[in-house]
């Protein structure tokens, strides 16, 4: 009799589903093994597959998954992948393969899709945008993956959802065709009868195809968004099906060719911010401190940048109908608490910014998703409810000041084009980063 698949379950901080995760492999016939972030990468070597859940990893800071998906023992992840091992990320999981570049798998491992933030659409309109959680139905529409080998195809299932930043796109449109043929869609959102609609609740974040899971080419890792292991029926099918696959690998019964996704990743260069001529800027800065920009400095030191540090703030842009008292507005908006909260934030006007030490070359760098969804709402807040008519749109980004230790400007520029290369900083398949 075979031996039980032994599981490693990837335990990151903020990650809160190993109890079930752990109970579902369990219940499969397999053997879970909570393995902690930190612990030597070569432990990893001992398993049969690997399981990342859903929770919080690293508190979302930057944005989901990418923290995580930097760790050391990703790699070894990607190693064990390339093997032929098989990885499954849940939620929160699923943002970090995605982030790490195993999803959709393109040659490489290079980054190729977003798990963007939410949005509500219907007619044409966007309902909501952010965490969202809810029972929702999706359609088995491949069996590439081999964790799909007990769901019938086109069979329908419930599972919960619980996730803000679960939008599958891509701006590799031809790529996304590419899944679409390889088989690499698996599962995607649908209705009562298995109709397939953009519109919510049937898409419940908007992802294209109405993508719910995504499997990288060989179908032995697969991203996907429902929790479900917190659904029985399909869980039962999903951990047996990982069972079973692992022990027809191990008898050497793996059998298919393996298509290839030979795409050209998109380039990191940056353009330069055009400001918009009518309006004006500020800055947001915390009062306490920012964990998010420290532990974006405590990753990039242990990634080996030693030389870089960086700071955070929030960046305002506001866009007014024509001439206006950009500093008697400004201080109008802060006021009113729509932009920041002056318990814990302070504001500064463009132009306030601290000069850099002459050994340190200073860079900043604008990040503004794609779709702005936050500065929408805001615009929407201060018009309707605040009646500042004055006010004709607000465009919200993070501006990140990187300090590279060196008075060499050839050297501060190639250490930038690394930075950019690890993704810390945005994705571009849902955000936009620019010079300023």
């Amino acid at each position: 009799m075979a031996k039980s698949p032994q599981i490693a379950v990837i335990q990151f901080p903020g990650i809160n589903t190993e109890v079930e995760t752990c109970r579902e492999i369990n219940r499969a016939g397999m053997k879970a093994h909570l393995v902690r972030w930190n612990e030597r990468a070569s432990t990893l070597k001992k398993f049969d597959g690997f399981v990342i859940g859903g929770g919080f990893s690293f508190e979302d800071r930057v944005r989901a998954g990418i923290i995580a998906s930097l760790e050391p023992i990703m790699q070894a992840v990607k190693e064990e992948a390339a093997r032929g091992k098989a990885v499954l990320g849940l939620c929160n999981g699923a943002q970090i393969v995605v982030e790490s570049g195993l999803i959709p798998g393109i040659t490489g491992e290079k980054l190729a899709m977003a798990l963007a933030r939410n949005k509500r659409v219907q007619d044409g309109k966007v309902l909501g945008t952010g965490y969202y959680n809810a029972w929702v139905k999706m359609k088995c529409v491949s069996k590439r993956a081999l964790f799909t080998q007990h769901f019938e195809e086109d069979e329908i299932i419930d599972a919960p959802i619980a996730h803000a930043e679960g939008r599958f796109t891509s701006e590799l449109k031809e790529m996304l065709e590419d899944l679409h043929k390889n088989g690499q869609m698996v599962f995607r959102y649908c209705g009562e009868n298995g109709a397939m609609s953009f519109a919510y609740p049937t898409n419940p974040n908007g992802a294209v195809y109405n993508l719910a899971a995504v499997c990288n080419p060989a179908g032995n890792v697969m991203a996907v968004m429902p929790h479900l292991e917190r659904a029985p029926r399909a869980s039962a099918k999903l951990f047996e099906g990982m069972r079973d696959a692992i022990l027809e690998r191990k008898q050497g019964d793996v059998k298919g060719r393996i298509p290839r996704l030979n795409v050209k990743p998109l380039s990191a260069e940056l353009s330069k911010f055009e400001p918009e001529k009518q309006a004006f800027r500020f800055t947001i800065e915390l009062k306490i401190t920012d964990n998010t920009a420290e532990t974006v400095n405590i990753t990039l030191q242990r990634l080996g940048f030693e030389n870089v540090s960086v700071a955070r703030a929030t960046h305002v842009e506001v866009v007014t109908s024509g001439k206006v008292d950009s500093d008697k507005l400004a201080k109008k908006l802060i006021k009113s608490g729509v932009l920041m909260n002056t318990n814990k934030e302070v504001a500064r006007m463009e132009g306030e910014e601290r000069a850099a030490a002459d050994d340190v070359q200073s860079i900043s760098l604008l990040v503004r998703d794609t779709e702005d969804f936050l500065g929408a709402a805001k615009t929407a807040t201060l018009r309707q409810r605040l009646k500042m008519s004055d006010v004709t749109e607000v465009r919200i980004g993070t501006l990140w000041t990187i300090s590279i230790s060196t008075k060499s400007t050839n050297v501060a520029e190639q250490t930038l084009k690394k930075l950019l290369d690890t993704h810390i900083f945005f994705n571009p398949h849902s955000q936009r980063g620019v010079r300023v």
